[in-house]
């Protein structure tokens, strides 16, 4: 072999290895820099605002909207587009209006109500109670010879009417309690119920006066008992 086929042979060897290295070599930011800028449009196509983006761009040509975080910061931000449409859920409400008008009118119920007097009967009912009354003389010590007075000192009262009430003095009853809430010491239902009056009525004749001819007399002469 010759010096200069040997010399040439030594350049061969030395310049191949140079040539496959720098081929080895990676590119700076080559494929991860592409990859980068394939996945930051995805992400700006996906929300509809690769247009906006466009207009303004950022460090190494990305778009700057990605860089609105912050320097340093690693959360990109993706804002959507100003005429994206926004879906809120329906929520019913009301009107004040509609929710009075499903208001029942309790006033107008109260009033459609019709109280009920003795036993479920009707609260003015002078025949009935009257023979209501008749039957309880006995329990005072009375005779049926008591009644004709007794009808007589009450028709002048109340005509023997449930509800009767004195406008000036507003006693009130069959037998005129005053005040009215006398007769609650008998049962509370003496606004309608004609038994619990009549029971109060007597036991105060009764006690004041001793007997409903007694207190007749009283109410000829006086005018009131």
């Amino acid at each position: 072999m010759s010096t200069q086929h040997h010399n040439h042979g030594r350049r061969r060897a030395e310049t191949t290895p140079r040539k496959e290295s720098r081929r080895r070599m990676p590119r700076t930011g080559g494929p991860a820099r592409r990859m980068a800028i394939v996945a930051v449009a995805g992400v700006l196509l996906a929300g509809g605002g690769l247009g906006q983006a466009a207009g303004s761009s950022g460090p190494g040509g990305l778009p700057s909207d990605l860089f609105a975080a912050g320097a340093g910061s690693t959360t990109a931000a993706v804002s959507a587009p100003s005429d994206a449409p926004i879906d809120f859920a329906r929520v019913l409400v009301s009107s004040s209006t509609e929710l009075r008008s499903n208001v029942p009118d309790v006033a107008a119920a109260a009033d459609s109500v019709t109280p009920v007097g003795a036993a479920g009967g009707p609260v003015n009912d002078p025949a009935g109670a009257q023979k209501y009354a008749a039957t309880q003389l006995a329990a005072h010590g009375w005779g049926q010879d008591q009644m004709s007075c007794l009808v007589q000192l009450w028709n002048r009262e109340s005509d023997w009417t449930t509800t009767a009430e004195n406008p000036s003095s507003l006693a009130y009853g069959i037998a005129q309690s005053l005040p009215a809430s006398k007769m609650d010491s008998v049962a509370g239902d003496w606004r309608t119920n004609y038994q619990t009056q009549i029971k109060w009525g007597l036991t105060y004749i009764a006690d004041r006066y001793g007997s409903p001819c007694a207190v007749w007399d009283h109410e000829v002469s006086i005018g009131w008992y």
